[in-house]
């Protein structure tokens, strides 16, 4: 801002707060905004700053603008424009280095905050991938049935829990385990049972300890003897919790 602008400016503040611009101060506001233009935007931040209530019980009379006002509410104003989230770039008549793609997103900007571009907002996506995408996604994340089997004779209690879920058993393994403390998905732990076993060390096993297989159908299904509902502990007529579960509970199919 020059002091031409400076002037132009104070000129317009004074039809608010009825001060006497001066030479002085028009080379004075030149010299503090030196940086700012004296646009559309800094004229606008003098009627925003008067449009806000004062502050603190100030009177209007006397309450004047200062550059740094004009600077804050100008940013202000330019920010505004700018939406949050992300919008599009322009793409490139030819490939561009980084450097060369910084400076035409900083002149996007700019050219938003001036008005003289409207940012235009990345659609979402609404619609589903295409029949072909589709389909080639089918069955991704999903196991083959002979990967399972082979899977199940390599590592220690696999076995075991791919035979229960060929039978429709609740899976032990997902649930922690109330007897060695095994974490969920690991299988259940035992100090030691064979000769040669060194004490003191845990082995894994190849099945769930029972307790973690109640564990599992409770949580995995009702219960079609007592009707206790799932995560809920099998109840004797009394009312007393089962110590375990109803067998019939063991062989229903889990809850979909």
């Amino acid at each position: 801002m020059d002091a031409v602008e400076a002037t132009k400016l104070l000129a317009h503040a004074a039809a608010f707060d009825n001060r006497k611009p001066s030479k002085a101060a028009s080379i004075a506001w030149a010299e503090a905004l030196k940086d700012v233009p004296g646009d559309a935007d800094a004229f606008a931040a003098v009627a925003r700053f008067y449009a806000q209530p004062t502050q603190d019980g100030n009177l209007d009379g006397t309450r004047w603008i200062q550059p740094h006002h004009v600077r804050q509410l100008r940013r202000q104003i330019r920010d505004e424009r700018i939406p949050d989230g992300a919008f599009t770039y322009p793409l490139p008549a030819s490939s561009e280095t980084g450097a060369e793609f910084v400076q035409r997103r900083r002149q996007q900007i700019a050219a938003i905050a001036d008005g003289r571009l409207e940012a235009e907002p990345i659609k979402q996506l609404t619609d589903g991938p295409h029949p072909s995408v589709a389909d080639a996604l089918t069955g991704v994340g999903r196991m083959p049935d002979h990967v399972r089997e082979a899977l199940a004779d390599a590592l220690p209690g696999r076995k075991a829990r791919e035979e229960a879920r060929l039978r429709g058993d609740a899976d032990a393994l997902a649930v922690p385990c109330p007897w060695c403390h095994a974490n969920t998905n690991d299988p259940c732990k035992r100090r030691r049972a064979a000769k040669g076993d060194k004490p003191g060390t845990w082995f894994h096993r190849t099945s769930p300890h029972p307790g973690r297989t109640d564990a599992a159908a409770i949580a995995a299904r009702a219960c079609p003897s007592c009707h206790a509902p799932m995560g809920v502990p099998c109840a004797h007529p009394d009312g007393r919790f089962h110590d375990g579960v109803h067998p019939g509970r063991l062989s229903t199919r889990p809850a979909a």
